[in-house]
């Protein structure tokens, strides 16, 4: 019972409180597997310990043809469930009152003797009778020592919520299990394997999401298949190399399952046997049509839109409605804010797994062929509809209408839930665009977010051509498709074609507000790329002033993203965490397309405020994702370096292994592309600490700014390694020019400050007339110490953004007082606020 303290205290309170007048009524509640029988088990136990009685029953849904079954169980009425059998008519009116009035007799008998707690259990599945008496009989035999206990799975709108509610209203306690937390989850690991679990055993139990059944199964499993060993107290996965010097290995396995049985597929990784019996088991309660539904989705990934899930199974989305209730009540699906997702990844996992491998391929290959559907406005709602009915499965909201299209998940061709980008896609980016170009398009997104970079720019390359007999003027043409062909390109550094590509689709969307701004954005982070930092935040700004008023949040996080970005490379941490603050919304109510650029985008400026440590909380979904969506690695070329990097500033080596992994992925299956390769050698230079592979990086990137940052990698490297200082300065001199090339001041300013702690110093002023007084007497220097000041940061915070010393910023911001006349810091922030007024204030 790890993490049901609160719980366990709500028991005994119905336990203490049973002998006293009143109906004492506690129900539970939760999903399939979260603890309810175990709470009931516990609360027998306690009340025996107490003394008090004890009727335990269940409801089977084998048995929801016998009337009050669960009632007659618990009270062992063997008499009265014979009866009921030998009856030619078990409903009839007469049988039932006998047996209601047998259980009501029953019950005052034997709270007679004493207090009794009545444990029933599992009534979603309990008969209309049973329902029924439960609904009476607690008031009814409110004067005798009785405590009622009952609990169901949280199915939704159904007769056992309504009962729930019923003796709520009446004064029952009502209590919902949760998952268990991440502490309750490591004490229930460490239980079942005897010792601490290490970081990978942990992500592991993690994929329970805290459900104890599934998670118990898992570990339990893990230990009978000897796939689990422990090392000087710590539990790590049986192939997982040993800490160095580690002593005597103790084998984790129950008694008959010696650790020689771990076969190649745990080697593999995969799920032990007794998960996948305990998944069956729960899909062996819905229907073979249910069954085979989640075994066909399980290939499009853990979410899935069902109106690509319908066109995958070659049926109308309607067809599918029955078997996708079934599955939400079962608590084998759960609603997304978008789409329709397995509840835990364990058993999207375990259901992936028993697919036969073939089948998987084959349903992949056609995943890849199917174009999904595309949606048209939702129909109005009828006279009198409820409000916030629940829209039909598709979207996240029923269907988009048709004035948003929401260009901007077009824009960005990563995406961190895909296998389902074409689905999402469709939802949120194509809903008004012509069927035709839907089709290749999606496909291309599909392979670009697995990570097939090649086959995805062929296919956006053949869906940007245009179809014979299109009409002439490109404005004409529907912009997507070349929209989605430049942000590839600009990804992976072809900027030449992106700058053709990029105008051509701008011409083609003159005259379309959403298309226009989405091109903004395109231009933003092609100037970007292209090391125009100040452009790219022109571009950025006038895409957010384009955006205002679609109603297009994907635009807008975008354009906030690429704005974040500029900034933050130019060295103006204030603007890029006012981008990172007003990006918030877009990035919550925005689909995943959207939400990839900004949380990779809001990691960076967090970690610049506040340091790696809190740049992981907004970074984690991103990080989780990459080994089935490693295409967003291609967001910047870099990418992979700077999580590894941030990963391992965090103490997090085990993320950072993940990152490595992915980006040598990526490269292995893109051979033909010059970029991942070169990316991949950064990522593993980092995570080994190894120069050769971090000289490989520095010399081969195409990327300037991304050279430049190879480079300071190296740069630190030599400079920790002892004979090596020469080399370390003339690297870092590099990377210093590299950075200054592209307008990267912030990372310059860094630079220079490694080359201080050699003993180097590098200016980095320039020779400027200003005014004695006034705002513009400010040099660049004390305007990036006043913006961080008057923000509230003291001297040690600005100076650590600013990589100088504290002493450096203490000396400018007398200036500034002086030249500005103030004396104090509120009298600076308050000038500050009334700048933008006027050059000198207003």
């Amino acid at each position: 019972m790890r993490g049901r303290e609160r719980e366990r205290a709500e028991v005994l309170r119905l336990l203490e409180g049973a002998p006293g007048p009143g109906a004492h009524v506690l129900l539970v509640e939760g999903e399939p597997g979260i603890g309810k029988s175990l709470l009931l088990a516990e609360a027998a136990a306690a009340a025996a310990a107490l003394g008090t009685g004890v009727a335990a029953g269940r409801a089977d849904e084998l048995e929801r043809m016998m009337p009050l079954a669960p009632l007659l169980s618990a009270l062992e009425e063997t008499t009265a469930r014979a009866a009921v059998a030998r009856s030619a008519f078990p409903g009839g009116p007469g049988l039932l009152m006998w047996l209601a009035e047998r259980v009501s007799t029953t019950l005052e008998r034997r709270a007679a003797a004493g207090p009794l707690l009545v444990a029933l259990d599992d009534l979603q599945w309990a008969d209309p009778v049973t329902l029924m008496a439960l609904r009476t009989l607690p008031s009814r035999l409110a004067g005798h020592p009785l405590a009622w206990l009952l609990a169901r799975r949280a199915t939704g709108d159904d007769d056992g919520e309504r009962l729930f509610g019923l003796l709520e209203q009446e004064g029952a306690a009502r209590i919902a299990l949760r998952p268990l937390d991440g502490a309750a989850v490591a004490r229930v690991a460490a239980d079942a394997l005897g010792a601490v679990p290490d970081a990978e055993l942990t992500a592991l139990a993690a994929q329970a999401a805290g459900n104890p059944a599934l998670l118990l199964a898992l570990l339990t499993g893990l230990r009978e298949e000897g796939a689990v060993r422990v090392d000087t107290g710590v539990a790590r996965p049986a192939n997982a190399a040993g800490p160095a010097g580690a002593g005597r290995t103790e084998e984790v396995a129950a008694a008959g399952s010696p650790a020689e049985s771990a076969g190649p597929e745990a080697a593999a990784g995969a799920l032990p046997r007794r998960l996948h019996t305990a998944v069956r088991r729960r899909l062996e309660e819905v229907s073979p049509r249910t069954r085979h539904l989640l075994e066909a989705v399980a290939v499009l990934g853990r979410s899935f839109c069902p109106s690509y899930a319908a066109e995958l199974l070659g049926e109308p989305p309607a067809a599918l409605l029955p078997a996708l209730d079934e599955a939400l009540a079962a608590g084998l699906l759960v609603v997304t804010p978008e789409e329709l997702a397995f509840r835990h990844e364990l058993l999207w996992r375990s259901v992936l797994e028993t697919v036969p491998a073939p089948v998987r391929q084959a349903l992949r290959r056609q995943a890849e062929r199917v174009p999904p559907p595309v949606l048209s406005a939702p129909p109005r709602p009828e006279p009198g509809a409820r409000p916030g009915a629940r829209p039909e499965p598709g979207t996240a909201d029923g269907a988009l209408p048709a004035a948003r299209p929401a260009p901007f998940a077009a824009v960005t061709p990563t995406a961190p839930t895909a296998p389902t980008a074409p689905a999402a896609l469709t939802a949120s980016a194509v809903s008004a665009a012509p069927a035709a170009s839907v089709a290749p398009v999606a496909a291309a997104l599909l392979a670009w977010d697995e990570g097939r970079l090649s086959r995805g720019l062929e296919l956006a390359r053949e869906a940007a051509e245009p179809p014979p007999g299109s009409p002439g003027p490109s404005g004409r043409r529907d912009p997507q498709p070349r929209a989605v062909l430049a942000a590839m390109l600009i990804d992976l550094g072809l900027l030449d074609e992106a700058e053709k590509i990029t105008a051509s689709a701008a011409a083609e969307a003159a005259g379309r507000p959403a298309w226009a701004a989405a091109a903004l954005v395109l231009r933003a982070r092609l100037d970007l790329a292209a090391g125009r930092a100040g452009d790219a935040a022109e571009q950025a700004e006038a895409a957010l002033a384009a955006a205002a008023g679609l109603d297009v949040p994907d635009l807008a996080c975008l354009a906030l993203s690429a704005l974040g970005a500029a900034a933050l490379r130019a060295g103006d941490l204030p603007r890029a965490v006012r981008a990172l603050a007003s990006g918030q919304a877009a990035r919550s109510a925005g689909t995943p397309y959207g939400r990839l650029r900004a949380e990779l985008t809001a990691g960076r400026i967090v970690e610049a405020r506040d340091g790696a440590a809190a740049a992981m909380a907004p970074l984690g979904g991103l990080y989780d994702g990459l080994a089935g969506h490693a295409g967003v690695l291609t967001g910047e070329p870099a990418a992979a370096a700077w999580l590894v990097r941030t990963a391992l500033a965090a103490g997090d080596g085990r993320r950072a292994d993940e990152v490595v992994a992915a980006a040598e992925d990526l490269a292995g299956r893109n051979p033909c592309l010059p970029g991942p390769p070169v990316a991949a050698a950064h990522a593993r230079g980092l995570r080994d600490r190894d120069p050769a592979a971090l000289g490989r990086a520095a010399a081969g990137y195409a990327d300037p700014w991304a050279r430049a940052s190879a480079a300071e990698d190296l740069g630190v490297l030599l400079g920790a390694a002892p004979g090596r200082r020469d080399a370390a300065v003339e690297t870092l001199d590099g990377a210093l020019s590299g950075y200054g090339g592209v307008g990267a001041r912030r990372d310059a300013a860094r630079v220079r400050r490694r080359l201080r702690e050699l003993g180097e110093r590098r200016r980095h002023w320039e020779r400027v007339d200003h005014p004695d007084s006034g705002w513009s007497s400010l040099t660049g220097t004390e305007r990036a110490v006043c913006d961080l000041v008057s923000q509230g940061l003291t001297n040690r915070q600005a100076a650590e953004q600013m990589f100088v010393s504290e002493h450096t910023v203490a000396f400018h911001l007398r200036q500034i007082f002086r030249k500005l006349g103030v004396r104090s810091r509120v009298e600076l922030a308050r000038l500050a606020a009334l700048s933008a007024a006027g050059p000198d204030g207003g």
